[in-house]
């Protein structure tokens, strides 16, 4: 499938699903302009008077647990009014699989689900006990995650969509469904001294020690991160500007860890990307693991089919 007939349908498919919702809603917009005017789309929820952002989300895109929405995401990303975001399809799939949050905090614990999910998916034993947290970041020192700390490349700040802990073993998940692609890195006129001196430091001082220790990439692309400097980062077909978030996320997996990309196998961005960074630069695979949304329908509630998967087909 070609990316402009991906993008006419789960545009029309969303626009379907929120008219559906309520067919009184006018087209949201977004902050891009045409004819000088903000763009509106149909899978954008308007805000009317008197709305609040949350209210908005928790109605019409939120399908489970609406009361801890906000708890357990934290600050929910400006998009998420928008139907195709990433952030929300993230929650509604793995929240149905947390049978227990943490009072005022952004903590929950796997439930009977959630360890068939990993079992069959990751093909791991995680317990009951195992912590997830939406929207984890790895640069941060929580009160409850403090042993992390020693798995913390200095100058990283990755974030995942949702992590898992139990024990001494971490999955890293990193969402997608419409986006064009995972994200490159990209100099130019605009860039300022401070972000490419900035992102050189980030590699030098986290990713170059992070990849040293793994054994999930090949000697090719070892040798273009460790010899990684400035003038590289202009470089536009450098692999590791070319897959700069699949790097940075993949570098996380070790022995006792894991990264999983989910993505549409209909979109045909990310799903090239995905198979071009897995084949030429990733030699031990069973720790860098991608899974496509049309797959895991039965991990998924009714409501989630209907709104995210059907419109794919």
């Amino acid at each position: 499938m070609r990316k402009c007939d991906f993008k006419r349908k789960w545009d029309k498919g969303l626009t379907e699903y929120l008219r559906k919702l309520d067919s009184t809603r006018s087209l949201g917009f977004t902050q891009s302009y045409k004819n000088g005017e903000p763009a509106r789309h149909g899978y954008i929820i308007d805000l009317r008077e008197g709305e609040s952002e949350i209210d908005v989300i928790s109605r019409f895109n939120v399908l489970v647990g609406q009361v801890d929405f906000e708890m357990l995401i934290g600050n929910p990303h400006t998009l998420a009014r928008h139907l195709n975001s990433s952030q929300v399809l993230c929650y509604n799939f793995f929240r149905s699989m947390m049978s227990v949050t943490e009072p005022k905090s952004r903590l929950g614990y796997a439930n009977e689900e959630m360890v068939r999910f990993v079992k069959e998916t990751v093909g791991i034993n995680i317990s009951e006990k195992a912590l997830c947290q939406f929207e984890y970041e790895d640069s941060k020192t929580k009160q409850t995650f403090k042993e992390y700390a020693k798995y913390k490349g200095k100058g990283e700040n990755s974030q995942f969509d949702f992590f898992i802990h139990d024990e001494e073993k971490r999955i890293y998940f990193e969402i997608k469904y419409t986006e064009d692609s995972f994200g490159g890195w990209t100099k130019n006129k605009k860039t300022s001294p401070y972000s490419i001196a900035n992102h050189c430091a980030y590699i030098e001082k986290g990713y170059k020690d992070l990849l040293k220790k793994s054994c999930f990439f090949t000697n090719d692309c070892k040798h273009n991160i460790l010899s990684y400097s400035e003038k590289e980062s202009s470089d536009p077909k450098n692999s590791f500007n070319k897959h700069y978030q699949l790097f940075r996320n993949a570098l996380k997996a070790d022995e006792n860890a894991y990264t999983v990309f989910i993505f549409p196998d209909a979109n045909p961005g990310p799903k090239k990307e995905f198979e071009d960074f897995k084949k030429n630069l990733v030699e031990g695979q069973n720790h860098i693991i991608a899974l496509r949304w049309e797959d895991l329908t039965s991990y998924m509630s009714p409501e989630f089919i209907e709104k995210y998967i059907k419109i794919l087909e």
